[in-house]
């Protein structure tokens, strides 16, 4: 079963890399501060009205996750785009967050930090089978280093 990544992505793949899951969302701060959080949200909206939102990607490969952050100029044109490729003991929590709002709708999220940053919520396009296909995966690549 051949699962699909960006051409970006696949094009940073190594020989014999294996992609096992991938999920696509927006990426959002878990910084405690609330008042980075604001700003952020704000910055989030503006941006997404001025047409230039930025979407992210964590593909879990048999080797590393790669974590892909791309912006959009008018909605349609590639901006930017990041791409991250982390070892499996740079991997320090993955985790699953749910969130009601307006009673109706629900947002689940993936909960990833690394040795290097403060954390990262993913709020997934795929709903909850997308964040724990996510959790699976990542949880076997750890596994193979410990």
């Amino acid at each position: 079963m051949k699962i699909d990544v960006s051409k970006n992505v696949s094009n940073f793949l190594k020989e014999n890399e294996q992609v096992t899951a991938v999920l696509k969302g927006n990426s959002y701060t878990t910084s405690s501060n609330p008042a980075v959080r604001s700003i952020m949200g704000f910055v989030r909206i503006i941006a997404t009205i001025l047409g230039s939102p930025t979407s992210t990607s964590v593909v879990c490969t048999n080797q590393r996750l790669i974590l892909e952050t791309n912006q959009k100029m008018l909605w349609f044109f590639d901006s930017s785009s990041d791409i991250r490729a982390v070892s499996p003991r740079a991997i320090m929590q993955v985790g699953y967050s749910f969130q009601r709002s307006w009673i109706f709708f629900k947002n689940h999220y993936l909960t990833l930090v690394l040795s290097w940053s403060a954390g990262e919520l993913i709020l997934s396009k795929d709903g909850y089978n997308g964040v724990s296909n996510m959790l699976n995966a990542s949880e076997e690549l750890r596994e193979k280093v410990n």
